[in-house]
């Protein structure tokens, strides 16, 4: 454990205390472990980079971490009726098959792969969706749904990469 996953740790940490803050209606609360949650996404990835702490713990922590932020939060404004069930479905999906298909290819390969462009894109308009929603903005599905959309282009890119470096890795073995 280094100050990286630490930091990571953070978020899997308020997560539920986010939610107990939210359903009880604790809002600087809530927005203030949330904002701890966000900044703590921003540093770990800083601080393991600055101080040389990339490890493959981080690297498995940190997605689960995120994916498990926005679970919980999509699953809390659905039931609250904030966000319709359909939306909380389609990011089930991808982020699911992420977290198993990122699992599969590490114990079978030994590999992580790492973050992309689209990843963060996703993650970046879910946070804003999430926000405006929280905020009752005008729009905010749209963001929500524009995420959701990048989560599963972000999914592809994950699995192309995967399978060419599967088969790359088979054809040097023959």
């Amino acid at each position: 454990m280094n100050l990286a996953n630490l930091i990571t740790s953070i978020r899997l940490i308020v997560l539920p205390f986010i939610i107990y803050s939210l359903a009880y209606g604790m809002t600087t609360l809530s927005l203030v472990l949330l904002g701890i949650a966000l900044v703590s996404d921003l540093m770990d990835g800083l601080v393991a980079r600055k101080l040389d702490q990339i490890t493959e713990l981080g690297q498995i922590l940190d997605p689960v971490a995120d994916k498990s932020l926005f679970l919980a939060l999509f699953g809390f404004f659905t039931w609250v009726g904030e966000i319709p069930v359909i939306a909380f479905f389609l990011l089930l999906i991808p982020y699911s098959a992420l977290l198993i298909g990122g699992g599969v290819f590490y114990s079978t390969e030994g590999e992580i792969i790492s973050a992309n462009v689209w990843g963060k894109s996703s993650s970046a308009l879910l946070t804003l969706g999430l926000i405006s929603v929280f905020f009752s903005i005008p729009y905010a599905l749209y963001f929500i749904y524009v995420g959701i959309g990048v989560a599963y282009v972000s999914a592809v890119v994950y699995f192309t990469m995967g399978s060419r470096r599967r088969s790359s890795q088979a054809r040097e073995s023959q």
